[in-house]
């Protein structure tokens, strides 16, 4: 899910739509999807977004035109965002305008909608004047009594807002469609303005704004006579008619308006306090009709109001410069981003998204590995992203403490100054090429997002504690961002430091739509796969894909399945090990049915998922585990240790199957017995699993890792 869509509805705007297109899609907030609806253009408009490569571009076509209004409900109807911006087809975003936007809404639970200032744009593509509305909350209610309190192409709302109380546009108020939802969203939620313009608005001959000047007149005041009824009854309808024209500015300015006005004002300070920001709207208001009450109600020094245009000539030249530099920006075609990732080793299940992503066109990739491998892997992978391997001298004795080797790589030095990278990812923290890559990225001023597998599952030594917490806090704070494997490492960051939206996911997965297309093709040989295993008919087979190592919890499993007193249980490991005496000896003492397959082949592999019942993964300490996702994608119930980090996105307890404490053979046990004597309650959990995991494929992964490196190269 992004967090925000941005809507755009587009008729025959062809001349402009590139630039509020490309002013979008080159946000410094990069998880955005842009959703424009046109509203059956029959000029270049659908050549021109055909044309767009990026994927966050959706298009909807009208194939009659249904207007503004209907056209941005059916926008609304399509975003996925958990927040939706406005932009006209013919106006253009700053760069940093929807992460402005996106903090300041998340700042104040209670603002539910956040606009800006903006500067005119004329048709040549020149910055103009600078427009602003009030700021604070109480002062934007009361600007909505006499129009729109936002410029419309400048909003950011929150979708779930919309959807709770079933707000959309209404086609009736032709011209002021916003005005009027706006009015209705204000019943909900309260709105706030950033001061600074962070939209070029196009002023120019063929706005509708312009063409139906009377038209939106019209409906601004059925809509300002309609809220100012509602919150001040007393007022008579000429009264009403009277405050509306001075407080909106609409004809001439009448003395005999001020007494009503003052009377609205009343009206609305009894029910929502006085505000210094509406006073001071109210008294400038006010001096153009009744000086006296203006002085009256603390207009500002002549010499205040001198200083405070100064002021803002000031700002509207800095703002016209800044937009015209980024005017230029958005002319010049787009460069590849450069992205060097820095690795301990390729793996299965992190190679083909490196693969994938190399393929998008606005990523130039590279990926440093510090060797082929530094945890005496057994696997073959070949890389179809650029790759390259760095030669390194082993340092004895580290491997015990790191679970991994620590090779001395200088070279990555040398590898990181030849990719001249934009951004670098950083993966892990404990090897000699990562800590390096940081070092130098600090040293050169580029931006690093960490790449972190780790997790606080479990307990750790002391030394390991105080490392983590004095080491990652820092690295954290330098960093532009983070990728975490899931929601186990995420949490692990997010408690040392880094901001959560800022934490991004990029799974240890596998290609989930093929793997549920092999396990389906394989279920017609199931009854020869599991006679294979020694299995009849009605045994309930227990797998467990693992290395017969000490940390997988295969003596958990083991004694558990011992402890049921289920004679059709059938143990099934896939995987050899330093521990497979142990195993075997075990299962024996406890006359369990234990087949050991030893290692085996991608294929064997998957034809065993499919022989199986139920899949268990019982590790003390397991960063992810991929195996769990092959498990669910060939739809089997799990029983998972809390200590696996998988099992806190890919398990619901109770629904795809139970999570037991590490070592806790009760607990287990239990699991077991469950689903063995539950053929349903299997059958259930195993169609939820692949529910579950068809989420965690490889292009969610993808689109999150070029999201982050965007957004960092933006900062």
């Amino acid at each position: 899910m992004p967090l925000v869509s941005v809507l755009l509805a587009v008729h025959n705007d062809a001349r402009y739509l590139p630039a509020a297109v490309e002013s979008v899609l080159r946000q410094s907030l990069a998880d955005l999807e842009l959703v424009v609806v046109d509203d059956a253009s029959s000029d270049e408009t659908p050549t021109l977004l055909a044309s767009v490569a990026d994927p966050r571009l959706t298009v909807l076509t009208n194939q009659e035109q249904l207007g503004l209004a209907a056209s941005l409900n059916r926008g609304l109807e399509r975003a996925a965002g958990r927040y939706v911006a406005r932009l006209d087809s013919d106006d253009v975003a700053l760069p940093g305008r929807l992460e402005s936007q996106v903090k300041r809404i998340r700042s104040a639970p209670a603002v539910g909608v956040v606009g800006s200032g903006i500067l005119d744009l004329d048709g040549e593509g020149r910055p103009g004047a600078l427009h602003r509305n009030p700021v604070g909350r109480t002062a934007v209610r009361f600007l909505s009594l006499f129009g729109a309190p936002f410029f419309h192409p400048t909003v950011l709302v929150d979708l779930e807002l919309l959807d709770d109380h079933g707000l959309r546009y209404d086609p009736v108020y032709l011209e002021s469609e916003d005005y009027d939802l706006w009015a209705r969203v204000l019943e909900s939620t309260d709105g706030a303005n950033l001061a600074e313009a962070l939209v070029l608005k196009r002023v120019h001959p063929g706005q509708a704004s312009l063409r139906r000047s009377e038209v939106q007149e019209s409906f601004q005041r059925e809509i300002a006579l309609r809220e100012i009824a509602r919150l001040a009854p007393d007022l008579g309808a000429s009264e009403a008619e009277a405050a509306w024209r001075l407080g909106s500015g609409r004809g001439s300015v009448d003395s005999e308006a001020a007494a009503p006005y003052v009377a609205l004002l009343g009206s609305f300070e009894r029910q929502y306090g006085i505000d210094p920001e509406v006073r001071a709207a109210a008294a400038r208001v006010l001096l153009r009709a009744d000086s006296r009450r203006g002085l009256a109600l603390g207009a500002s020094h002549p010499a205040r109001l001198a200083a405070g245009r100064v002021r803002r000539r000031r700002e509207a030249r800095a703002g016209r410069k800044r937009a015209a530099s980024w005017l230029e920006h958005l002319a010049e075609p787009i460069a590849p981003l450069r992205v060097t990732v820095v690795s301990p080793e390729p793996t299965p299940y992190r190679s083909p998204l490196f693969d994938l992503v190399s393929e998008r066109p606005e990523i130039e990739l590279s990926v440093v590995y510090a060797a082929r491998t530094v945890a005496e892997r057994t696997w073959s992978v070949e890389p179809r992203h650029r790759s390259s391997f760095l030669r390194g001298v082993r340092l004895p004795g580290l491997a015990r403490v790191l679970h991994h080797d620590y090779p001395v790589t200088p070279g990555i030095v040398r590898a990181l100054r030849e990719s001249r990278p934009d951004v670098v990812v950083v993966s892990g923290w404990s090897t000699f090429a990562s800590q390096a890559a940081i070092v130098w990225c600090r040293v050169h001023g580029i931006p690093y997002l960490p790449l972190v597998e780790s997790h606080d599952l479990g307990p750790r030594k002391a030394w390991r504690r105080a490392v983590k917490g004095a080491v990652v806090p820092r690295l954290l704070r330098k960093a532009v961002g983070a990728l975490a494997l899931g929601t186990a490492s995420r949490e692990s960051l997010v408690a040392r430091g880094a901001e959560r939206e800022g934490v991004r996911i990029f799974a240890n997965t596998i290609d989930v739509a093929a793997w549920e297309e092999r396990a389906a093709e394989l279920r017609a040989r199931r009854s020869e796969l599991r006679a294979r295993l020694g299995a009849a008919d009605d045994d309930v087979v227990v797998l467990s894909v693992a290395r017969l190592g000490p940390e997988k919890g295969l003596d958990t499993l083991v004694r558990a399945a011992g402890e049921t007193r289920d004679a059709r249980l059938l143990v099934v490991v896939a995987g050899d090990g330093p521990e497979r005496p142990a195993i075997e000896a075990l299962a024996l003492a406890r006359a369990v049915r234990l087949h050991l397959t030893g290692d085996l082949s991608a294929d064997a592999v998957a034809e065993t998922y499919v022989a199986a019942d139920v899949f268990a993964l019982l590790s003390t300490r397991e960063t992810w585990g991929v195996v769990v996702n092959e498990a669910a994608a060939s739809a089997l119930p799990l029983v998972l240790s809390n200590r696996i980090g998988a099992a806190y996105d890919l398990l619901r307890d109770g629904q795809n199957g139970v999570l037991v404490p590490a070592g806790d053979v009760a607990a287990t046990t239990a699991a077991l017995a469950r689903l063995a004597a539950d053929g349903r309650f299997r059958e259930q959990a195993g169609r939820r699993s692949l529910e579950l995991v068809r989420e965690w494929g490889y292009e969610p992964s993808v689109e999150s890792f070029v999201a982050a490196v965007r957004e960092a190269a933006a900062r």
